[in-house]
């Protein structure tokens, strides 16, 4: 194969995992979980396995996770493997600092004391 169209196919690639969520089609409880969770494109979404979404993803069900599976599906494209995935960490917001601390039991948190 030359070297133009192997370049081609995987610039069409990055594009392709360049398109926003809302391309996918999701019904809202879905896209609105993944948004929450900073999943903004198809590479993002696509990086992440099964069990992450399962996991670390407070919101989606089974029942959003088979959505998003099927809406992959259409566009060819899946899910990463477990083990496989790509962490894509972004710091917590305060809110979600204190929510995860709560789930804890641990005090809640304040950012003005700077207490972490």
């Amino acid at each position: 194969m030359p070297e133009g169209q192997r370049t081609l196919s995987t610039r069409s690639v990055e594009l392709q995992q360049a398109r926003p969520i809302s391309e996918l089609r999701l019904p809202a409880r879905a896209a609105n979980g993944l948004a929450r969770h900073g999943v903004n494109t198809i590479g993002q979404l696509i990086a992440r396995s099964r069990q992450d979404l399962r996991n670390e993803f407070h919101g989606l069900g089974i029942g959003s996770i088979r959505d998003i599976e099927e809406a992959l599906k259409r566009e060819d494209l899946s899910l990463a493997a477990a083990g496989r995935a790509l962490r894509y960490r972004r710091p917590l917001s305060r809110h979600a600092r204190n929510h995860q601390a709560w789930l804890a039991g641990v005090p809640v948190l304040k950012e003005a004391d700077g207490v972490q």
